[in-house]
């Protein structure tokens, strides 16, 4: 690899650590941000545009009081020129309202992505998100030591707002 291939693999990268503490944070903004003007999400129920996604997913995560959280694991990046094929596996816990109440559910997969450089900036053009293992996890009763830890928000809520 060299320097411009390295440099592209990083950025490819920020932009999807951007995408989860996105929707960790119920950043709309941030979200919106990851997505070319004209980039298309098929995320499950949602298929438009990319930026439009966020609009639909932080209203509807506001719904449960829990906070979810995405890990992205393997990336491979498949670049040719300023374009690259990339898919990332995730996990992730997502909050759900049940009839018992607020629960979590661990959803794994992959985002099948092409990401495009454009005016020096790589953002994601087109997106699938492929689904391979969801479970209903219910609700725990919460670990004893979490009582020592400050709690993570949506937000400004969020430790990681700083002032």
């Amino acid at each position: 690899m060299d320097l411009e291939e390295i440099s592209a693999h990083l950025q490819i990268q920020q932009v999807l650590f951007r995408y989860c503490r996105g929707v960790d944070r119920g950043d709309t903004g941030l979200i919106a941000s990851v997505y070319h003007p004209d980039a298309v999400d098929a995320h499950g129920a949602w298929t438009g545009p990319g930026r439009e996604f966020a609009a639909y997913l932080v209203p509807n995560m506001d719904q449960v009081p829990l906070i979810g959280q995405h890990h992205i694991t393997n990336i491979l990046i498949e670049r040719v020129g300023d374009q690259a094929e990339v898919e990332s596996y995730f996990i992730a816990f997502h909050p759900e309202a049940t009839d018992a109440g607020p629960a979590h559910a661990l959803v794994c997969g992959r985002y099948l992505d092409r990401f495009e450089r454009r005016d020096g900036v790589w953002l994601i053009a087109d997106r699938r998100v492929v689904l391979d293992v969801s479970r209903a996890l219910g609700r725990a009763p919460d670990w004893r030591g979490a009582a020592y830890f400050p709690a993570g928000g949506r937000r400004e809520d969020d430790p990681s707002a700083r002032p």
